[in-house]
């Protein structure tokens, strides 16, 4: 209902065309993944920590992304005024007191990924369950030390021909002249 609320709210804030539509879509998104989280969280089928494999690319091909939502720290708090206030605060009273709220958001780090843009827009500070994990940096392996290249040889690109090389091909040529002419 706070979702919808919101929702159902931008088209008094005077918001852009392209804007209102983002927002509108963004936040309905929002709401649907939740609301299928719930249900999935409820009937004890809510995969954990499952993610999600990212669609091939065609060689060449960007990622078709339009326009953007602005990033701002509470940024739809800007633009809505105290009605967006108002949907923040009931918001908020739902993640952190709603006793299975607050369990499928412990169990589950997917339903924090989707809620943390939107607690950003509205400009919630950070929740001790919505910051983003810490990640621990995992221990190197040890490299294998690589040989270091003899002094004396140094790799030239194919197709030249140095002054020593030409030395010893013409060396070669000569001694093989003189023993064809020891056998003739």
């Amino acid at each position: 209902m706070i979702l919808a609320g919101l929702r159902s709210l931008m088209g008094y804030w005077g918001l852009e065309g392209p804007l209102a539509i983002l927002l509108y879509n963004r936040t309905g998104r929002i709401f649907g993944q939740l609301e299928r989280m719930l249900v999935r969280f409820r009937a004890g089928k809510l995969r954990i920590g499952m993610r999600r494999q990212s669609a091939a690319r065609k060689v060449g091909e960007k990622a078709g992304r339009g326009p953007a939502l602005p990033r701002k720290f509470g940024w739809i708090v800007d633009v809505g005024g105290y009605r967006a206030v108002g949907y923040r605060s009931q918001l908020v009273h739902l993640l952190t007191t709603e006793p299975e709220m607050i369990a499928m958001l412990d169990a589950s780090p997917q339903a924090r990924r989707v809620l943390r843009p939107l607690l950003r827009a509205l400009g919630v500070e950070e929740l001790a369950w919505v910051a983003t994990p810490s990640r621990v940096p995992k221990p190197r392996m040890p490299r294998k030390p690589r040989p270091k290249p003899e002094p004396f040889r140094i790799k030239l690109p194919r197709g030249v021909i140095t002054w020593a090389r030409r030395e010893k091909r013409l060396e070669r040529a000569r001694a093989e002249l003189n023993r064809l002419r020891a056998q003739a």
